[in-house]
């Protein structure tokens, strides 16, 4: 038996939880619903543009979509339609373009809501307006991206639209259902009559008191007639956590009974709950939100919905979406509901942009490494505060993924946690990993405090900041030489592991795609690409490597000395005043467990 025992720390223990997985047992499907997030641009409406097409939210998309594996694949932005101008010319797209073109480069999806109003339109609330603007819109975008691209959007009708700040129409409930059909109809014109659109809604927050729009679209949709044909493909809905995961849980469950006792006959529609967030309000301060602690609680969030309403309920999950794309501001720089810290250097020229990536966005990139087939993994004893996933990749490949969260809420313990894993029947030959977030040995946020909280971090604060983003690889690569597996993972609370186990592979890693390269200042960059193409999960590190112009001698060398599994790095040598130290060209390649190098990108040169 293949055994490994990894001690972190020593402080005082707990008691040892026992987890077994046997990979040959039957695996349940296991959708990878989570994969999203989502903002919503500041006011005013005509001025949105100059937010979502700024550098800052270009390097936060980029980010976005930088994780492995396609960590977050949609993201849900308001106010689209206000991206729209309209002229004598007719509409003008160009802001809608922009934004929808940095999307689809950088491995994105837009989760398209169907919310806003075109500047400089006359107001018209009718079905034909809507159903020509939407119709407008799609044939654009079919045009540009292709109908194969445009048929995986999804489309959602006006978010929470029985709120005052967003129904900024004033839509009754008749002028909704207008809307909704002439949306419907829109769609389905753009995809020459087939029903190709993903089309879901309402998004709203089913408030049992004055929300007639919500309620109105499905009291319609359950006596479906002549007069209004259903289009909902999925049932939106907000609700979102007291500060606690069991809080996002507990609320989920119960609109869902309610709507199964009002509307019987719109059981079988898929789930969307876009906004499932821990608490509401993305700008109010939580330190937890900081740390390990948001980490620990998305993945139990994720874990007790598919269990309760997968399993259980035999309810299909569409989507189980963060609402946590915004750009933080000063002196919020880690507990706002967002996924990086941004530090705005405005004390430079120019002033630039520090972007440090939080433990919420690094398990997104963990949760990305789960396979497609839920096993069920026998804890014993059980521990209320002990979350496990496992999974196999049942569709491509025979990949072990077993994710674990330690951690109750806002709640922080530095009492270990023996849990000992044992795994049957893995591959022989094959070999495995460990990954690490915690609070100890990656908390940025921890380090940014300790060293006074600058609100100019120094260059050598954004270094041991970068250092700290995780995840810990515990050790290299490591080969499987029997069939069973047996380790201990000595956990702190709050923490999250992910134990992810490969056969051996029959070729090495295909090339890296989409290599890009950004600005942050002068000899200051970072770069991110796309694993399209890589065919695998079992990547090593990617190596990133450049050659400087500045050099005397014109040859790639590796630039990250740490291996890394996500798909950007920053790159900061010290300056060169006679030559930018950054200016060159970039490559990168992956690298698999057993060392074999895939393709290298096409190379980059910088600046462009």
């Amino acid at each position: 038996m293949h055994t490994i025992i990894i001690f972190l720390v020593i402080l005082a223990y707990s008691d040892q939880t026992e987890i077994t997985v046997d990979t040959k047992s039957a695996a349940t499907n296991f959708d990878h619903f989570w994969e999203s997030t989502g903002l919503c641009p500041p006011d005013p409406k005509e001025d949105i543009y100059k937010f979502l097409l700024s550098e800052d939210e270009k390097f936060n998309l980029a980010l976005i979509g930088a994780l492995p594996n396609q960590g977050i694949k949609q993201v849900r932005i308001h106010w689209l339609f206000d991206l729209i101008f309209y002229s004598e010319n007719g509409y003008n797209f160009t802001y809608l373009d922009d934004l929808l073109d940095f999307l689809v480069t950088h491995n994105l999806k837009p989760r398209f809501e169907l919310m806003g109003y075109p500047i400089l339109v006359e107001l018209n609330k009718e079905r034909d307006f809507w159903h020509n603007l939407v119709e407008n819109i799609a044939t654009r975008y079919i045009s540009k991206f292709g109908a194969s691209e445009v048929s995986q959007w999804k489309f959602e009708l006006w978010n929470e639209p029985d709120l005052t700040n967003y129904n900024l129409l004033n839509f009754t409930l008749s002028e909704y259902l207008e809307y909704v059909t002439g949306c419907a109809e829109g769609l389905k014109g753009a995809f020459g009559g087939q029903n190709m659109a993903i089309l879901g809604g309402p998004a709203g927050l089913f408030r049992e008191e004055n929300h007639p729009l919500c309620w109105g679209l499905l009291e319609a949709c359950s006596n479906s007639s002549e007069t209004f044909e259903c289009p909902i493909q999925f049932l939106s809905f907000h609700r979102k956590g007291d500060g606690t995961a069991q809080g996002v849980l507990n609320g989920t469950l119960e609109l869902l009974d309610s709507l199964r006792s009002k509307f019987p006959s719109l059981v079988d529609i898929p789930i969307a709950n876009d906004e499932s967030d821990i608490i509401t309000t993305w700008s109010h301060s939580w330190e937890w939100r900081g740390d390990s602690r948001y980490a620990a609680m998305v993945v139990k969030v994720i874990s007790d919905h598919y269990k309760s309403v997968t399993l259980d309920r035999k309810t299909k999950i569409e989507l189980l979406g963060n609402d946590n794309g915004f750009l933080n501001y000063h002196p919020f720089y880690f507990t706002q509901r967002t996924l990086f810290a941004r530090f705005q250097m405005n004390h430079t020229h120019p002033p630039h942009n520090q972007f440090i990536k939080k433990p919420v966005y690094t398990v997104m990139g963990l949760l990305s490494f789960l396979g497609d087939g839920w096993l069920q993994a026998d804890v014993n004893p059980q521990d209320p505060l002990l979350t496990v996933l496992a999974t196999k990749t049942v569709t491509n490949g025979s990949n072990l993924a077993i994710l674990l969260a330690y951690g109750d809420d806002d709640y922080v313990n530095d009492t270990i946690k023996p849990v000992q894993i044992v795994v049957k029947n893995v591959p022989t030959g094959g070999r495995f990993v460990v990954y690490l977030l915690d609070n100890v040995e990656t908390n940025p946020y921890k380090f940014w405090q300790d060293v006074g909280g600058p609100v100019f971090p120094q260059s050598s604060v954004r270094e041991e900041m970068r250092k700290r983003e995780g995840p810990l690889r515990l050790f290299p690569p490591t080969p499987l030489t029997s069939e069973n597996l047996t380790l201990t993972l000595n956990l702190t609370i709050p923490s999250v592991a992910l134990v992810h186990v490969c056969p051996k592979p029959t070729e090495p890693p295909g090339p890296v795609t989409k290599l890009s390269v950004f600005n942050v200042t002068r000899s200051e960059i970072f770069l991110t690409w796309s694993d399209s193409e890589i065919a695998t999960k079992c990547v090593r590190t990617y190596e990133v490597e450049f050659e400087a112009q500045c050099s005397n001698s014109l040859q790639f060398i590796r630039i990250n000395p740490d291996d890394g599994v996500f798909l950007s790095y920053h790159y900061a040598p010290p300056d060169n005043e006679e030559c930018e130290s950054t200016v060159g060209r970039y490559r990168v390649r992956a690298i698999d467990y057993w060392d074999q190098p895939g393709n290298y990108s096409q190379v980059v040169v910088f600046p462009y």
